[in-house]
């Protein structure tokens, strides 16, 4: 409503007006272009797509007597999954420190490697759900158990409760080769009033994945672990498998070190 009124403000000045069909019809179509996306606030709350991929400069602007994309174009589709994945991508290097510099100092780990998996180009991996967008490998030690223990922890990220239920299916997949697997939502639109993400945490627990909740990506003091995950025994050969197909090379270094 507020970017509404201030366009027809700007438009007044110069001498035009701006019925509320003109506005919805200008701001599909700029949604409809990828360089607006649907908010969660109140009055159809909108906001500009940050980061513009050059596949996005291909598309056109729609109107009333040209389809929303040309033969040569990208399909909605396509144009729609590139900004969803700009968008959810930002979030993984401020979440990795997150992490780093919080999870595990909340979690007594001391000794580990972490790393983000979720961009691994044309690597033979296995396939998307198979790649947890930041990874977790611990080397624990306990009072009364001998020996050292690896365990695995997956994260699966998420920029908005749009995505979160598929995400709990991303992160039960991990189930295969981690020991604990996270989904962790970015909640902030829901900052300040009831969050509806029940059928998440329903799912989370029933399938033993840990949700975490998030307003501010950069700051751990913002992240509630709703619920905590499950402890899974995985076949080894798989755990294996997965840090030797996802794990840097110089990171199984530093990991055979601390064994």
């Amino acid at each position: 409503m507020s970017l509404r009124e201030q366009l027809r403000e700007k438009i007044e000045h110069l001498g035009d007006t701006l019925t509320d069909e003109d506005y919805w019809l200008l701001r599909d179509s700029l949604i409809d272009s990828g360089f607006l996306e649907q908010g969660r606030g109140r009055g159809g709350s909108v906001h500009r797509v940050r980061a513009v991929s050059a596949t996005l400069s291909a598309v056109a602007v729609p109107s009333e007597t040209a389809p929303v994309i040309s033969s040569q174009n990208p399909s909605v589709a396509e144009v729609q999954e590139v900004v969803e994945e700009i968008t959810e991508a930002s979030l993984y290097e401020p979440f990795h420190n997150a992490i780093v510099n919080g999870y595990t100092k909340d979690n007594r780990l001391k000794r580990f490697i972490s790393e983000i998996t979720a961009h691994q180009g044309r690597r033979a991996t296995g396939g998307k759900w198979t790649r947890p967008d930041v990874t977790l490998v611990a080397v624990r030690t306990y009072q009364f158990t001998p020996g050292k223990r690896l365990e695995v922890i997956t994260f699966e990220v998420k920029p908005d409760l749009d995505g979160a239920l598929e995400g709990v299916y991303e992160a039960l997949a991990h189930s295969a080769f981690a020991h604990r697997s996270y989904l962790a939502v970015d909640i902030r639109d829901f900052k300040d009033e009831d969050v509806p993400d029940d059928r998440i945490v329903q799912e989370c627990t029933r399938h033993g994945v840990g949700y975490i909740a998030f307003t501010d990506v950069s700051d751990y003091n913002t992240y509630e672990i709703v619920s905590t995950a499950k402890l899974k025994e995985p076949d080894p050969e798989e755990v294996d498998n997965f840090i030797k197909k996802q794990i840097s090379q110089q990171k199984q270094e530093d990991l055979r070190e601390l064994f």
